[in-house]
């Protein structure tokens, strides 16, 4: 198991007893409370040269039996609102195939219960980026919810350089892309994770179903260049065409396609595999399931989303933990009829 007693011990503060609380919704005919990762890259648009008429390489699958693969993943929840913040809940999933084996073992952890609040933000903020990282960061925290989904992106990175600091000789999978240089995800944390995977012969490779990078030509997203195709196939390196800040990606950037009717991908690749790139994508797509996505980062996601049951009880925790009360509502006390 990774270290992270300073990281929990930053997050997991005590508030003030006796707030009001008004928990999140939480569908029960739904069993997963799906989220969505707030997307750096997002906030900066960037565009690409439209690209001649390129043919796509061909993939040849090949399950990679001999090799070791890692999955790493995280989720963020908002359990619910108190005064002035929010009361929040983490957890982060391992998967691993060894070596030699088809099976798969999880390390799990968390969740962790993360309340936030206009008047501790700051401070929990700065303790939390050095408990992981080791440094200061002087950047001003954001508003409370992406605060939380910042802890979580800085807790998932930690996870990723302990990961390729530990692990030797390995296929390591991440969920999102090899972007950095922005205030929550500075440059050095990824630099350092990709240093720490070279130095031990571990290939990393970051899948994201969606991106914001599009052509420069007809403003379509980079996904639009395998319509019509079927897999498996890839085209890139697309970094070659990036017109605006190269600098922030630190892998060589695909649209990928792991199976003959899969979806379409936007793969990064590190640059120091000791693999060759088409070997990568053999072996990727060797791991792919039934709409083309590994079955070890599917597995790493679906076993650190939280379930609604979950969610119920984690808010009844929060309550008891923090001697919270349920808020009233407000419609019967202005219309008592």
């Amino acid at each position: 198991m990774i270290e992270i007693e300073p990281f929990m011990n930053a997050i997991c503060n005590k508030i003030p007893p006796g707030l009001t609380f008004e928990p999140s919704d939480a569908n029960l005919n739904e069993y997963f409370q799906e989220t969505t990762k707030a997307d750096e890259e997002e906030d900066t648009q960037l565009e690409f040269k439209e690209p001649e008429k390129q043919e796509p390489t061909p993939i040849n699958p090949r399950y990679p039996i001999d090799s070791k693969v890692l999955a790493i993943d995280t989720t963020n929840f908002t359990l619910g609102q108190i005064p002035d913040g929010l009361v929040g809940a983490l957890r982060a999933s391992i998967i691993t195939k060894p070596s030699g084996k088809t099976s798969h073992s999880l390390e799990r952890y968390g969740p962790y219960m993360v309340p936030i609040t206009n008047q501790n933000k700051a401070i929990v903020y700065k303790n939390t980026f050095r408990a992981l990282f080791g440094r200061e960061n002087r950047s001003t925290p954001p508003d409370n919810h992406k605060t939380l989904d910042r802890f979580r992106s800085w807790f998932e990175r930690y996870l990723q350089r302990e990961t390729a600091r530990n692990q030797k000789n390995s296929l390591i999978l991440l969920d999102g892309s090899l972007i950095c240089g922005f205030v929550g995800d500075p440059s050095f944390i990824l630099k350092g994770i990709l240093r720490g995977a070279s130095a031990n012969g571990n290939t990393i490779v970051a899948m994201s179903k969606s991106t914001g990078l599009t052509l420069k030509g007809t403003r379509r997203n980079i996904l639009s260049l395998l319509d019509g195709v079927q897999g498996p196939c890839y085209i890139g390196d697309i970094k070659k065409r990036i017109t605006q800040n190269p600098e922030r990606y630190l892998g060589e950037v695909y649209v990928a396609k792991l199976t003959p009717l899969g979806e379409p991908f936007r793969i990064d690749i590190s640059k120091d595999s000791p693999f060759t790139h088409d070997e990568v994508f053999s072996q990727i797509a060797g791991l792919a399931g039934d709409y083309g996505y590994p079955e070890e980062l599917k597995l790493a996601h679906m076993t650190c989303i939280l379930g609604s049951i979950e969610i119920i009880e984690l808010q009844a925790a929060a309550i008891d933990l923090h001697g919270l009360r349920m808020k009233e509502e407000l419609r019967p006390k202005i219309f008592p009829l």
